[in-house]
C-alpha cells in the first residue's frame, strides 16, 4: 500500500514537472516572438505559414496585399 502511495506521488511530481517544462518553453517562445516585433506568438505561427517567419513586416504587407486584392 505504501508502495502504491508513492508511485503515484512520483507521478503526480512527474507531471507537475512537465507543465512547469511547457511553461517556460512557452514562454520563451511568446518573449521571441514580442521580441521579433509580432504582436503575438499565434501571429508568429501565421507568419511562419505565410512563408514570412521572422519578418513581421513583410508579414503584414503580405496579408494587407492580399486584403486589398478581395
Amino acid at each position: 500500500m505504501l508502495g502504491s502511495i508513492l508511485i503515484r506521488l512520483a507521478a503526480i511530481a512527474a507531471l507537475f514537472f512537465a507543465f512547469l517544462v511547457l511553461v517556460g518553453l512557452w514562454d520563451d517562445y511568446e518573449r521571441g516572438a514580442t521580441a521579433l516585433g509580432f504582436s503575438s506568438p499565434f501571429e508568429r505561427y501565421l507568419a511562419a505559414q505565410a512563408g514570412f517567419p521572422h519578418d513581421p513586416h513583410g508579414y503584414r504587407w503580405a496579408t494587407t496585399v492580399a486584403e486589398l486584392e478581395e
